[in-house]
């Protein structure tokens, strides 16, 4: 290459270099000035998530093996009622789902195992948060019955399902109840019922349901027992809630099935000013209940244990009035859950010792363990097998603490690890008025003294 040549390409590539320079630093300086208009605007445009995340794991109680096809009904506590969405556990025992923010609960069934919660316990309210991811697992125990079968059929009015109905299967002979709650297409499913004959109901807020016939064997599912239900529903009940020995306070007031002592869907209120009215009852006969939700105060316990919980009967609608009277709880100390939860508290030993706070004017308590799965009483409560209730264990008004099983007439010497129990006690008056000799003044809360035996 000549001089003149090499110098001339040397002079091209500076040009070409200057060229560059002048682009590379044009872009730099674009780039600089328009970032953050875009940043900004993909900020802006960016939207926020607007659900949240529910997930968890459903496991057997006693081998910890992920459970198949749970179908997992999800409510919202606001309305009470199901949401669109029903879940189901996979292979694994895992489920998953996205909702809009709020607040839920969940109900678990599944054919061979007892369903969570158990019947006569609250589920367990958990909230859902934008963009958040919620977990909410939960254990089942194998059913109580054996070659059971099931029932499953279609609530609705006209071609429409109707959500959150209870759907009752009722053996009227031995006094034996079966139930579920209808999903949001209406669908339904009872699991584990015995061989036999049933009459299958629905009972909801403002609908009427006829009673359809099912005959079912053993291992097998009795299908398309299908429910009319009728809007108009037109019975109520009307009253007062009368404290006895404490502050007035207001409660809450449900209607429950008389079998299976489950809230019928709508049928519940809280009183104002210790007034409380509750509309649109269908027919059928109810036991009333106050005061049920942990507040502090229990319906008389006397009433109940020797005349039984209140029943109310509606035929063809009608208007009924009923006077509730409600007392100061017993406070349980150890162990049980906190008041504001139904979740069990965890325990480890077998034969756990029970503390509670004394309660005025009581001569002696009465400790009840109840079995949550299959609701039988394992230790203590009373007997009521004859004309008159009969205490099974006497605790002195100087005792506050009793180990389970002290005097040894259990029905099971130690608790169960991996079940639900439920504690309860009853304080006791001497009365020479009474026929039994005493009066049951107080008692601690239906939904307290809730305790899981872990390993």
């Amino acid at each position: 290459m000549g001089v003149e040549t090499y110098f001339g390409a040397i002079g091209v590539n500076k040009i070409k270099n200057r060229t560059y320079m002048k682009r590379s630093l044009f872009f730099i300086v674009a780039f600089i000035i328009v970032s953050p208009i875009l940043f900004f605007n993909c900020s802006k445009d960016d939207p926020k998530p607007s659900t949240g995340k529910l997930e968890g794991t459903v496991t057997d109680i006693e081998t910890g093996s992920g459970i198949e096809n749970v179908q997992i009904i999800v409510f919202d506590v606001e309305s009470s009622l199901p949401t669109e969405t029903t879940l189901s556990t996979d292979a694994s025992g895992t489920f998953s789902g996205t909702f809009s923010p709020g607040t839920y609960y969940l109900k678990f069934f599944k054919q061979g195992y007892e369903a969570v919660p158990p019947r006569g316990i609250e589920a367990v309210a958990f909230s859902v948060e934008a963009g958040g991811t919620v977990s909410q697992s939960a254990e089942m125990s194998p059913s109580a019955v054996i070659n059971g079968g099931f029932i499953s059929g279609k609530a609705a009015t006209g071609s429409a399902g109707v959500a959150g109905a209870l759907i009752v299967a009722e053996d009227l002979a031995n006094e034996k109840a079966y139930s579920t709650i209808s999903d949001k297409d209406g669908n339904y499913s009872i699991y584990n019922i015995p061989q036999g004959s049933y009459e299958v109901k629905a009972y909801l807020l403002n609908y009427s349901s006829n009673v359809v016939s099912a005959n079912l064997s053993a291992n097998t599912e009795t299908s398309g027992i299908n429910i009319d239900l009728t809007e108009g529903a037109s019975g109520s009940l009307t009253g007062t809630v009368r404290n006895l020995a404490t502050d007035n306070k207001d409660v809450d007031v449900s209607l429950v099935h008389p079998i299976t002592k489950e809230t019928i869907p709508g049928l519940t209120t809280v009183s104002a000013n210790l007034a409380y009215t509750i509309s649109n009852i269908p027919d059928g006969t109810y036991i009333a209940r106050a005061t049920y939700k942990n507040d502090e105060r229990v319906m008389d316990p006397d009433r109940i244990a020797k005349f039984g919980e209140p029943e109310v009967t509606f035929n063809a609608g009608g208007a009924l009035t009923l006077t509730f009277d409600i007392t100061g709880s017993i406070k349980l100390n150890t162990p049980t859950n906190d008041p504001s939860s139904t979740q069990p508290i965890e325990i480890t030993s077998t034969t756990p010792t029970f503390a509670w706070t004394a309660y005025s004017s009581t001569s002696d308590y009465v400790i009840e363990v109840v079995d949550v799965a299959t609701g039988n009483v394992i230790w203590g409560g009373l007997d009521y097998s004859g004309a008159d209730p009969v205490k099974n264990i006497v605790i002195p008004s100087s005792q506050k603490t009793i180990q389970y099983n002290e005097d040894g007439n259990a029905t099971m010497a130690e608790l169960v690890p991996g079940r639900t129990y439920r504690w309860k006690v009853y304080a006791s008056k001497n009365d020479q008025n009474s026929t039994t000799g005493w009066t049951l003044i107080s008692s601690s809360e239906d939904q307290l003294g809730l305790i899981k035996v872990v390993e």
